[in-house]
């Protein structure tokens, strides 16, 4: 009998929350041109409503008859002038770009609130608010918790110091008390089709929290409302329910390229590491434009139970070498890193005790990764690795913010060196892969693997289509982000700058070859051919290249004319090395050449 007066109470208070809840007659989303607006609830209470994004009080604006929605519902407020940032870093423009956000309550006669706030946000294009194709994500809060000089976390506030000035401010506080209580619509823009709940909201990042434009995350509690955001945000994996999400902006301080994390992204989804899903948004905070945002997974426990679907398991999450806990229980990381500095990896039964602490094509992946892209903030930085019940440490990719950019930057050096700079490198981040590098097996099968990679995954053909598709998804809104945060500068400055990467993708192949061979080759290398069959040949030539140590050569076919008909880059480990080359030429007598040898060989 409990039970059912219990499912009774529960009903009968569900109901009379729907009647005090405030309904719409549209929900919110993209429309194309203006129209009106009705607000439902119960006869017996009043409606009150605010359209800067704060929560309706008793003195709010009365709801008296349909609303219609064009520019005399834009808020008012202009956020956009408080200022976010150091003096030499904050950017106002003179306006900013609006959409519609209305947020509503009902309240009785005495000014109290007696029921929930709904809040609906709308795109009005023929208003000019058009994302170009971009969804929209929507974050309305009080003013307060965003911009209060002792509690905001938007703004420099009450833990700025001006001898400090890069990385002091409220907005480089952490941790769930400077986390606060948002709504937060998200809008896909073919379908209108997201999602719209309260959530909590965090600032995000290190170097972007100082910007005008800055990282935030948000968080999905059942406190709030609902425990998880449940929506397909990301074409690229399966997902449908996640419980944090990061917002990365898409300007950055040390240079506005903008698109080369998404970039990066692609690549690392197909190899051996685990990688975060990211897609372009616009957001809008409070109802004004905040420019485009990178919606990414987080790289947490709950990402890892999000893509191996199992709660019981228990996941171990550390951000850098020093074993610094993300999740988890990391002293398992930090004593394998003190036995690391003290082996022996030259003897195979050490080499092989350190692979059953670790995954050695994980790593290997990671690495190669993280040096073709010339990450210029790593290894000391940006370093992410897991451990599940199993004991075996895996790699998570997840930031390129500052890569695909400069080629001269020495990465092989930059990951092995032993000078404790503390950024981007030092002894510490670099000590995994120097003694790793001390065993003749794991330097081969590194090199053999990144050779693999040169030739497939890292073509300029693979990369330069994430570069095209990259960029052509925010074109048309990067005017707008611009105007915005003055970052990048303009458009055509924007348009200049992104060919420094696709030159970067265009050279990097070739210039990895050739950086691999400078670091590992030994100048007194000797090749030779020591079999080479059939000759004549008919279908396909074998060719076994001995070498006395790691080398990078040019196999090249040529005819009596001096055409080259075959060009293959081989990166030549100590020992024989086998390469097979298809013969469908014209018969004849024509000459090969392995690096500087020159061979005579007959095609019948």
């Amino acid at each position: 009998m409990k039970r059912w007066a219990l499912i009774g109470f529960v009903l009968m208070l569900s109901q009379w929350m729907r009647a005090q809840t405030v309904t719409f007659s549209a929900t919110g989303g993209f429309y194309d041109a203006s129209f009106e607006l009705a607000l439902q609830c119960n006869a017996a209470y009043q409606i009150r409503y605010t359209i800067n994004g704060n929560t309706p009080t008793g003195a709010s604006a009365l709801y008296e008859a349909p609303l219609w929605l064009d520019e005399d519902l834009y808020s008012k407020s202009n956020i956009y002038t408080i200022q976010t940032a150091c003096d030499e870093l904050f950017f106002a423009p003179e306006s900013v770009q609006h959409c519609i956000t209305l947020r509503a309550a009902a309240f009785d006669e005495a000014g109290n609130r007696v029921g929930p706030v709904a809040t609906q946000s709308y795109f009005i294009r023929s208003l000019g608010c058009d994302t170009h194709g971009l969804p929209v994500m929507a974050i309305s809060a009080d003013s307060l918790v965003l911009f209060d000089y002792d509690t905001g976390i938007l703004v420099p506030g009450r833990y700025f110091d001006p001898a400090e000035a890069y990385w002091t401010g409220n907005f480089y506080q952490s941790g769930r008390e400077w986390e606060r209580l948002v709504n937060v619509e998200f809008y896909e823009p073919n379908d209108n089709s997201g999602i719209n709940q309260q959530a909590g909201l965090r600032t995000h990042g290190g170097t972007s929290r100082r910007q005008t434009q800055k990282g935030m995350k948000i968080y999905a509690r059942e406190e709030y409302g609902k425990k998880r955001f449940k929506h397909k945000f990301f074409e690229s994996i399966p997902n449908e329910s996640f419980k944090h999400l990061v917002m990365k902006p898409f300007s950055y301080q040390w240079f506005n390229f903008g698109i080369q994390d998404d970039i990066c992204n692609r690549m690392a989804a197909h190899l051996d590491v685990e990688s975060v899903a990211s897609r372009p948004m616009v957001l809008f905070l409070n109802g004004e434009y905040w420019g485009i945002y990178y919606l990414k997974e987080k790289p947490d426990a709950h990402y890892l139970e999000d893509h191996f679907g199992d709660e019981d398991t228990d996941y171990n999450v550390v951000s850098n070498w020093y074993g610094y806990m993300v999740d988890g229980d990391t002293t398992g990381f930090v004593e394998m890193m003190h036995w690391v500095k003290n082996c022996d990896l030259t003897q195979q039964e050490q080499y092989a005790q350190i692979g059953e602490m670790i995954d050695i094509n994980s790593f290997i992946d990671y690495y190669c990764l993280e040096l073709f892209i010339a990450n210029k903030d790593w290894p000391a930085n940006n370093m992410r690795c897991y451990q599940l019940d199993d004991g075996i440490w895996r790699w998570i990719f997840f930031d390129g913010d500052d890569a695909l950019k400069e080629m001269s930057f020495d990465v092989l050096d930059n990951a092995t060196s032993t000078v404790n700079l503390g950024w981007p490198t030092d002894s510490r981040s670099t000590l995994l892969f120097r003694k790793l590098l001390e065993n003749k097996e794991f330097k081969n099968r590194f090199l053999i693997r990144f050779t693999e990679l040169l030739t497939s995954q890292f073509t300029y053909a693979v990369t330069k289509a994430y570069f095209d598709d990259a960029a052509a998804l925010v074109r048309g809104e990067v005017p707008a982000q611009c105007d915005r945060f003055g970052l990048p500068l303009n458009m055509g400055q924007w348009e200049y700058d992104i060919t420094t990467i696709d030159r970067f993708l265009k050279k990097r192949v070739a210039n990895m070859f050739d950086r691999l061979y400078a670091f590992f080759s030994d100048d007194d290398n000797n090749l030779n051919i020591s079999r080479l069959y059939p000759n004549p040949v008919s279908d396909e030539l074998h060719l076994v290249l001995w070498s006395d140590s790691f080398a990078v050569r040019d196999v090249e076919l040529f005819d009596l004319l001096g055409r080259k008909v075959y060009s293959q880059r081989q990166v030549l480990m100590e020992g024989e090395n086998f390469l097979d080359i298809s013969c469908p030429y014209t018969s004849g007598m024509y000459l090969l050449k392995v690096g500087n040898r020159m061979y005579k060989i007959v095609i019948q």
